[in-house]
């Protein structure tokens, strides 16, 4: 109050032009722009030109960076850390798990759209991933995970585009230290040493060796150290013969210590043990039974005249190298094994018995050859029908039966016409051509479902595969709404914008059963899934309600269509249609259809526009000068991309006048990428300030926008008071890219764009 008190004062002792210039020194505009707006109506000397000005807002969040995921470190679990990003208060954690390496023997980096949330608010810079509660032999340890992390700030309603997986910086590929496989114990081998062997494990430093007459309750023996992937137990006399369950666990270097491998049993020969029977074999087991396979081997004769000889049959797969025993005390040489299942290759192993007087000895078990293994008969694993050569054909790619590397086998093809009718068999005989892959390919006429059955040269055939169907083609003509969707019964999100709405037309020639939806800030990854379960609709409302969308950032919408059995992979190509736009230059942003973006509310319109407005100002000299009477003139600014901003400021009475034109002013590109289009331009229009001897008065002028949120900003309600901001409204509406109105004129209060001061 003393500042202004002595203004006023002592205006009657000096010259009536200086007196002017006195004046407008304190209470023209280019004077407030120059010192600070007050948020108070006391008479403190403010600068209108911060009327424009916010603080420093945080807009975004950088991508997490040096993403960590531990590799073969841990038993359990996956320990990720990353490095801590500015302004985020928590961190989003999505995973993918891929189970299979590539045919090269890579593990590729999975899908967008495989990535699922598993932790959605992290507050620290580390995460661990329990990936098994109890150590045990799990297929778990042969899969690779790879994450994905996104920096957060929910307070501000902002979070970063994820982790990049290409980089090998970001890559995020984790796994579980496995312990060790194909654990061996000789069988009757010697008769002073049980022998084992087993896979070596990366990262491992050492391996300890237990072991136990029961499998569940196995002790510490010893530690093999460096790169051994074998040890010798010495077995003493009193132990030969008894049946010993080994297991391992592998250590690395810094201590830690996996999970136990599956348990192999193993024993010494006992002098005067009886022979190994000669062959085992499985006869007829290459695909010639749907249920059963019969093995047999050679009788051993007896070592004695009161010798009684009997067979332990054994039993191994594919899938599990553990011997199980299917068959003890057996008297006959044959044995019809009921319990296998299709899909598998077993392995069949004899041990002799020989009980005299009492004792009983048991030989070394038989080994592995080219007779003694079988399988079932099986169906093809896998079925999946791709694109023919016309619309009337499809392929159909398939995973050969099991067993196919020891016998030929030819397939039947199965169609129906829906998915609860029979199937009617359509060709036989088939062969398939092998793709490059590995897999059996063959193109056929198009039919709304398939079978596939495996038949072996006998003319036996196999159950039925499972259920494959066309892939649906890609909706046509998918639209995401462009800041024009509207709807009273849905509000904005914590960003103050507006739903999208996404609308599609079905293939022409297809009907899918439903469509999946994903959204992404590029055009060629960074896609999630923004619906768990398959839209049956040709349109989705992207309501962002938890994803968190930003504003300024157009996203690009891409729409999977889906079969009645879930199965789909055909979209439209957000690239091709980005790549399109930019050729035809202008506003690339206008002409791509699945790009949209939702409709702002009247505040943070305005506050995108302040954007705009601050930084035209920052360009202009004059306002800036130190003395008073240097602020007086006109200049003119051009644009960073486009237009000027005209500044003219002179003494008006006794008071003060600026006028601050815009012509077609850019600054901004959309989300800082040039293609796309500019951000906001201020076509025409301007921002002008009178003012009196007291410091009271008032603002005036309208500009029309374009660009990405097109709208007209109004400053006649703003009030000035004692040379403040003092109150009244800014004016604010919106329109569509179409020129059409979507928020009528309404009242932003004059201290929106000051929060936080």
């Amino acid at each position: 109050m003393k500042r202004k008190f002595f203004i006023l004062k002592n205006l009657k002792k000096i010259s009536p032009v200086f007196g002017i210039l006195t004046v407008f020194c304190f209470f023209s505009c280019s004077a407030w722009f120059q010192d600070k707006v007050s948020m108070q109506t006391d008479g403190k000397f403010v600068n209108l030109g911060e009327l424009f000005k916010t603080e420093t807002k945080i807009e975004s969040l950088d991508s997490p960076a040096q993403v960590f995921a531990s590799q073969g470190l841990y038993p359990d679990s996956i320990k990720l850390s990353w490095t801590e990003v500015e302004n985020a208060t928590s961190y989003r954690i999505e995973r993918a798990v891929v189970k299979t390496v590539d045919p090269s023997g890579n593990w590729n980096v999975p899908d967008e759209s495989e990535f699922n949330s598993l932790e959605i608010y992290n507050v620290n810079n580390s995460y661990t991933d329990v990936i098994l509660k109890e150590q045990i032999e799990e297929d778990e340890y042969f899969y690779h995970y790879f994450y994905k992390i996104y920096a957060e700030n929910k307070e501000k309603g902002l979070i970063s585009e994820g982790s990049d997986n290409v980089l090998s910086q970001t890559r995020a590929e984790g796994w579980l230290f496995a312990p060790p496989l194909n654990l061996d114990a000789s069988k009757g081998k010697s008769t002073s040493k049980i022998k084992l062997s087993w896979d070596s494990v990366s990262g491992a430093s050492r391996y300890k060796i237990y072991r136990g007459e029961n499998e569940n309750n196995v002790s510490f023996i010893k530690t093999v150290y460096g790169n051994l992937t074998s040890f010798d137990d010495s077995i003493s006399s009193k132990d030969q013969g008894t049946e010993f369950y080994y297991k391992i666990t592998a250590v690395n270097s810094l201590g830690i210590e996996s999970a136990f491998s599956k348990s192999n049993m193993g024993y010494s020969l006992v002098e005067g043990a009886p022979a190994v029977s000669e062959k085992v074999e499985v006869a007829d087991g290459f695909g010639t039974s749907l249920s059963e396979l019969k093995i047999k081997w050679k009788e051993v004769e007896k070592t004695s005249e009161t010798a009684v000889i009997r067979y332990n049959l054994y039993r191994t797969s594919s899938k599990d190298s553990v011997y199980k025993k299917i068959g003890s005390n057996l008297t006959a040489t044959s044995y019809t094994d009921k319990s296998v299942s299709p899909g598998l290759i077993y392995y069949y192993f004899v041990q002799t018995v020989c009980l005299d007087e009492g004792l009983e000895i048991k030989s070394a078990f038989t080994e592995n050859s080219n007779e003694n293994f079988g399988f079932l008969l099986s169906a093809p694993a896998e079925l999946e029908v791709g694109d023919g050569s016309s619309s009337e054909k499809v392929i159909l790619v398939w995973s050969k039966a099991i067993g196919s590397q020891h016998k030929n086998f030819t397939y039947k093809i199965y169609v129906s016409s829906s998915q609860e009718d029979l199937y009617s068999e359509l060709m036989s005989g088939i062969e398939g051509i092998e793709n490059e892959n590995g897999y059996l390919e063959y193109e056929i006429d198009k039919y709304p479902y398939f079978k596939i059955s495996t038949v072996n040269s006998e003319g036996l055939e196999s159950s039925q595969s499972f259920t494959a169907a066309p892939m649906p083609a890609a909706p046509q003509n998918v639209t995401a709404s462009k800041t024009s969707f509207m709807n009273s019964d849905l509000a904005p999100n914590s960003n103050n914008i507006y739903p999208v709405k996404i609308t599609w037309e079905k293939p022409a020639q297809d009907e899918p059963a439903g469509y999946y939806v994903y959204r992404s800030a590029k055009t060629d990854s960074g896609f999630r899934k923004l619906n768990e379960n398959p839209v049956t609709e040709t349109e989705f409302i992207d309501d962002s309600s938890e994803s968190l969308t930003k504003v300024g950032v157009p996203y690009f919408y891409k729409v999977v269509s889906i079969n009645s059995l879930g199965q789909g992979k055909k979209s439209n190509n957000p690239q091709v249609e980005y790549d399109d736009a930019v050729l035809e230059g202008g506003d690339a942003f206008k002409n791509i259809k699945c790009l949209g973006y939702g409709a702002l509310t009247r505040e943070q319109w305005f506050r995108e526009y302040n954007k705009t407005c601050m930084s035209s100002q920052k360009k202009l000299t004059l306002m800036h000068k130190p003395n008073d009477t240097d602020k007086l003139g006109s200049e003119s600014v051009e644009g960073t991309i486009s237009g000027t901003l005209r500044y003219t400021a002179k003494i008006a009475g006794l008071g003060a006048e600026i006028k601050m034109p815009y012509t077609n002013y850019a600054d901004f590109w959309i989300n800082n990428n040039e293609k796309l289009g500019v951000y906001f331009c201020f076509e025409s229009g301007s921002t002008d300030t009178t003012s009196n001897m007291s410091g009271n008065g008032k603002m005036s002028g309208t500009v029309k926008c374009s660009g990405m949120y097109p709208g007209e900003a109004y400053y006649g309600n703003l009030e000035i008071k004692s040379g403040a901001a003092g109150g009244g409204t800014y004016g604010v509406k919106t329109f569509d890219l179409e020129g059409n109105e979507i928020l009528s004129s309404g009242a932003v209060d004059w201290l929106v764009g000051e929060e936080g001061r």
